[in-house]
């Protein structure tokens, strides 16, 4: 079977091909995804079985890693590693210094934080507080900041780490790590290529193609992230992705709907959510039912109080 434009092929029908290829990966059959994502590809849906985004430009070439020579910045992140580096090293306890674990369901085993200086454009003060020598450098790169796509962020992975394999929402981004404490152990899988960090050098992949980490070293391993357009992007294209950035409230707003939440406040340094009606009439009933005053997810199991 020929393939056919993927131009044809909603974000939706995307959607549904990759839940079903993640479902056969988390049931560990690797052939029956393969076999799916190479069916996905005859059908139009994706143009490589490794790179499924579900916000898709059937344009750009698949490519999975890209010479960081091409991207201006790369030199200019080069030079200003030590400044960060300097920065990064007063660092002694993470949580402390304001990184939070990803909020992205993609640990197998681990431990893994960040701290976000901007997200589709939007700012955001507290890290920019936190670490003012690297939010300098991340501000003279108006392709990541108030220009960028998607993330900024210091990615701190532990030392017995594994992120699942999985693909980016969309493949008109190139992602770019800055390795900044590299110790022996850490490595990464982009489609077909395994590559390694290395202090003060970048690697620039696109994440909408299949990747996953290891870290199987004693330390931990830290880099600065960035996504900036693609460089192939045809300029008016871009233009209406950039436009098309969702507001952080509408995107908080969306995420409270969607799940339940009616409030979410600190309390002492905990955060509290509190349920909307819908919720709160649901798990009531249900906490009378089996004659509980509470209710929490373990592992993965519901244990009642």
């Amino acid at each position: 079977m020929e393939p056919t434009t993927g131009a044809r092929r909603t974000d939706r029908t995307r959607q549904r091909y990759s839940d079903l290829i993640a479902d056969l990966l988390a049931e560990g059959d690797e052939a029956a995804a393969r076999a799916c994502a190479e069916l996905a590809v005859a059908q139009g849906v994706w143009r490589h079985p490794d790179q499924r985004p579900t916000h898709y430009v059937p344009s750009l070439p698949p490519i999975p890693v890209y010479d960081p020579a091409r991207f201006w910045f790369t030199d200019y992140l080069r030079e200003s590693y030590p400044r960060i580096r300097a920065e990064l090293d007063s660092v002694t306890d993470p949580a402390a210094r304001g990184f939070l674990p990803v909020e992205e369901p993609l640990l197998d085993r681990g431990r893994w934080e960040q701290v976000t200086f901007y997200e589709a454009g939007q700012r955001f003060a507290d890290a920019c507080d936190r670490f003012p020598v690297t939010a300098g450098v991340i501000e003279a790169i108006p392709e990541a900041s108030d220009g960028g796509p998607g993330v900024v962020t210091l990615s701190w992975l532990h030392p017995g780490t594994h992120i699942k394999p999985h693909c980016g929402g969309s493949n008109a981004r190139q992602r770019v790590h800055l390795g900044l404490v590299v110790p022996e152990g850490p490595r990464m899988r982009v489609g077909d290529q395994i590559l390694r960090w290395r202090e003060g050098e970048c690697l620039v992949f696109d994440d909408s193609f299949e990747h996953e980490v290891w870290h199987e070293g004693i330390e931990p391993r830290v880099v600065l992230l960035l996504d900036v357009s693609h460089t192939d992007l045809d300029d008016s294209i871009r233009d209406w992705i950039l436009s098309a950035r969702t507001a952080f409230d509408e995107r908080i707003r969306a995420y409270m709907s969607e799940h339940g939440i009616a409030r979410a406040e600190m309390v002492d340094g905990v955060l509290r959510l509190i349920a909307d009606s819908g919720t709160a009439s649901l798990v009531t009933r249900h906490l009378r039912e089996v004659d509980a005053s509470a209710v929490e997810l373990e592992d993965g199991k519901v244990r009642y109080e």
